[in-house]
């Protein structure tokens, strides 16, 4: 004897993820990470000098100075952090996974 109506348990938790999934889904609107979060997060772990050259160098639209997403692609003289705006960086990663060579090694 089964005392649980399956269909409807089912049914719970579809509403349920449905009105929870705008919280579920992270909103990276004006967020911003550094170059270690970003390497982890989208770069599959790769050393800060692989993302560094084979990422920001290969890829010039992705400096904020170039309309990109990546202030300080290599910090600054005056020691200032790379800061990524999350955002337009996962869309653009997204955009460009195929195109990024992930087994290249540094020279």
């Amino acid at each position: 004897m089964n005392l649980l109506n399956e269909g409807a348990l089912k049914a719970l938790i579809e509403e349920t993820i449905k009105e929870q999934r705008p919280r579920l889904e992270e909103d990276l609107t004006g967020r911003t990470i550094g170059i270690n979060e970003f390497r982890r997060k989208y770069c599959g772990g790769k050393a800060p000098e692989w993302v560094r050259t084979l990422i920001f160098d290969r890829y010039p639209e992705t400096n904020w100075e170039n309309g990109g997403w990546c202030v300080n692609p290599h910090r600054s003289e005056g020691g200032r952090k790379t800061i990524i705006f999350e955002k337009k960086a996962a869309a653009w990663m997204e955009a460009h996974q195929e195109a990024i060579d992930w087994n290249e090694k540094l020279k």
